[in-house]
């Protein structure tokens, strides 16, 4: 733990035992209330064990309140009024307070960001790219765990996908952090849904109300990109029901233009009365997806060679790329009318590959989402993706580098989604299927 947030945790456990000591006045056993102050004092005390000279000093400090403590316990055991020392034990920690805060040095700003899925690490990247080259401030990359879940909201299969992350990415796992215990000072999350994603679900641990209680201040990044177009208070209410809205102290949106809109939104949902409360929290400051995108060049890309191998003719030049897109919305909205168009679409570009090379990139979660919501599609879907692997003349895109996958292709085609924002980011052109036109 570094200096600053070892200073922050001295200064909430010295909060934590003025909240205790007004307590005592109402306690039913005031020595077990006591007993854990003083545990709470020997905390503190631990704590500044690594300031060295500095802390040793100020553990003196820390022995009035001990004395303080047993003041209490004396008058409670002579059945004496509380009164008079509770009120000296806290102008005592007052004082105690102002010492800490004076005395300990600053040190660094401790950050932790809890992506869950390798896909949508570019939602915090650059955040994070920012924060790791501070040197105020120590930024800790921790995946989660999730799971798909069961038609009935069972967890079906956990994952965890730390292993999956960039290289250059330092992993920390969740197994080896007591986030209550370290409280960050701030804590980036991309997931809104704490348990109202029917098809996924993060832990519930680090549901956005028990983050909340976890660190000083708590920032939603949404793990998408809208569409700007069209897009009004009424469209965005549904997302601004999920839980984070409520429990977030920061939520970035994508455009100044997308802040009013939510803002709107809210105050819909919760009143007028609340809208200081949305403007204060909701942020303008961009996307890091299109920070992302925008910054990635095809000079840099690994390209894997399999994929080479299919996208240079024999000159040594490459053909047309296209991204074809299988959305998830377009999956639960057109069901076997999606399927037959995907396999059309398929055998179409199938007979093009001397010119266009097509690289397939599904939603991700299409998988879990039909085995939980629309199993009778599932054995289809599947068949239809193992085919298409299995024929080998084009690529199949389940990396979790979406990047690299949009700076190899020269264009995209496929169902809406926000995949075509980033397209257009990159200022490539998109074209979106008709799940109704066949060849």
């Amino acid at each position: 733990m570094t200096h600053g947030s070892n200073k922050n945790s001295i200064l909430r456990k010295i909060d934590n035992l003025s909240l205790a000591a007004k307590a005592l006045l109402s306690a039913g056993d005031v020595n077990i209330a006591l007993d854990s102050m003083a545990d709470e004092v020997i905390g503190i005390g631990e704590l500044l064990v690594e300031y060295g000279n500095l802390g040793a000093d100020l553990i003196a400090v820390l022995e009035d309140l001990v004395a303080n403590i047993e003041k209490i316990r004396l008058a409670n055991e002579v059945d004496k009024p509380l009164r008079m020392p509770v009120d000296m034990m806290l102008a005592k920690l007052v004082r105690v307070r102002n010492i800490l805060e004076e005395k300990l040095p600053a040190g660094k700003k401790l950050v932790y960001f809890l992506p869950y899925k390798a896909s949508m690490w570019d939602s915090l990247e650059s955040v994070w790219e920012k924060a790791n080259k501070d040197e105020k401030c120590d930024a800790i990359v921790m995946p989660i765990p999730y799971c798909d879940r069961n038609p009935d909201g069972t967890a079906r299969e956990w994952h965890w996908e730390g292993n999956e992350f960039p290289e250059y990415v330092p992993i920390t796992k969740y197994q080896d952090v007591d986030l209550a215990a370290v409280h960050p000072d701030q804590i980036y999350i991309h997931n809104p849904y704490d348990g109202y994603n029917l098809v996924t679900s993060v832990a519930p641990e680090y549901y956005s109300d028990k983050l909340k209680q976890c660190t000083d201040q708590l920032v939603y990044i949404p793990y998408f990109v809208s569409d700007e177009n069209g897009a009004t208070p009424k469209w965005a209410e549904t997302h601004a029901r999920m839980p984070v809205y409520v429990n977030a102290d920061i939520i970035v949106q994508q455009s100044e233009k997308m802040r009013k809109i939510y803002i709107q939104a809210l105050v819909n949902l919760y009143g007028e009365n609340t809208r200081h409360i949305w403007e204060q929290k909701i942020k303008g400051w961009g996307s890091p997806k299109l920070d992302k995108v925008r910054h990635t060049k095809l000079e840099d890309q690994n390209v894997p060679e399999e994929w080479l191998h299919k996208i240079k003719k024999a000159d040594g030049t490459w053909k047309k790329v296209i991204m074809y897109g299988s959305g998830l919305g377009e999956m639960l909205k057109s069901e076997e009318k999606l399927l037959d168009k995907i396999e059309n679409v398929l055998d179409y570009f199938k007979g093009k590959t001397d010119d266009v090379m097509l690289l397939w990139r599904p939603h991700p979660l299409i998988p879990a989402t039909l085995d939980s919501m629309r199993p009778d599609l599932s054995t289809r879907y599947a068949g239809i993706v193992e085919n298409f692997k299995k024929a080998d003349w084009g690529i199949f895109d389940d990396t979790p580098d979406l990047n690299r996958s949009i700076a190899i292709c020269n264009a995209y085609y496929g169902d809406d989604s926000s995949v075509i924002q980033l397209f257009q980011g990159a200022e490539k052109p998109v074209m979106i299927e008709d799940v109704e036109i066949m060849n």
